[in-house]
């Protein structure tokens, strides 16, 4: 009777540990262990107090798919932003340049801390399981973007995916640039479109990019395309571009045609009714 409940008891014990992705206790020890079972380090990037963050940490828990198939293939662990993160947690994301603004991401490297592949989340098996995936495989890396653009692939997907990895390294020049590309690439009746929205919305930093022309010209357009909280905020990321231009330390020093382009833009976005404060 004993021996039965024993194995009871491991049986349903086996399945929790089974159902749910094990991370380790350090960065250091993940690495090491990386490095010992030659397999890929996967870092949960996240926010305690995000409410995406904590769906993706219930998956991670429970899901038993994707506890199988990052247990199996690679060393995880999880990386908290909520408040300061620890020293060797910093450094390491400094030396691999790379600068998130929103949680939760997906973070793939080899042992040898050599960045692979990034992803935004979805919270969904199915997702998460192809991230690992594309981690695993050469041709689907984050960190292949830069030599299909540098072979001549100029598709959307490419030059959208592209410009999420040069925004996250913070290469805002080649960013402009393949923003730009971007734009042109795109099919023009699709500007009007989500599609069109969300471009502007994740991988757009500058005036001069196409997609911020399209909407600052067509602003009556540029709506409900967010739901929920977010709601109305659409043009918002319209003045978060302007204002950053803004904040140039040579703005006095610009000349009178691009101070009135500013002025119109402060004006169409309603950022205030007197737009000379900024040139004063």
């Amino acid at each position: 009777m004993k021996r039965a409940l024993f194995c009871i008891v491991f049986l349903v014990l086996s399945g929790t540990i089974s159902a749910q992705v094990v991370f380790e206790s350090s960065l250091q020890e993940a690495f090491i262990k990386a490095k010992e079972q030659n397999k890929i380090v996967f870092i949960e990037y996240y926010n305690s107090d995000c409410p995406v963050c904590k769906r993706l940490g219930d998956l991670l828990k429970n899901d038993s798919l994707v506890a199988a198939y990052y247990n199996k293939n690679f060393i995880s662990y999880a990386m908290d932003t909520n408040g300061a993160l620890a020293e060797d947690e910093e450094t390491f994301l400094n030396q691999a340049n790379l600068h998130f603004t929103s949680v939760p991401v997906l973070l793939y490297f080899d042992a040898k801390k050599n960045f692979l592949h990034h992803s935004g989340v979805n919270v969904d098996t199915d997702h998460i399981i192809n991230e690992g995936k594309k981690a695993k495989h050469p041709d689907y890396r984050t960190s292949s973007l830069k030599a299909k653009y540098d072979k001549g692939d100029r598709t959307v997907r490419t030059l959208y995916a592209y410009c999420d990895f040069l925004l996250i390294h913070k290469d805002e020049t080649m960013l402009k640039k393949v923003s730009q590309e971007l734009f042109e690439s795109f099919k023009k009746e699709e500007l009007p479109t989500k599609k069109s929205y969300i471009v502007l919305k994740q991988v757009i930093i500058s005036t001069d990019n196409g997609f911020f022309q399209y909407w600052i010209n067509n602003l009556d357009n540029l709506k409900d395309f967010e739901t929920g909280y977010k709601a109305g905020t659409e043009k918002s990321y319209l003045e978060k571009i302007v204002l950053k231009e803004l904040n140039d330390p040579t703005i006095k020093k610009w000349d009178t045609a691009k101070k009135e382009k500013y002025k119109e833009y402060i004006l169409k976005l309603k950022i205030t009714d007197n737009p000379e404060v900024y040139f004063e």
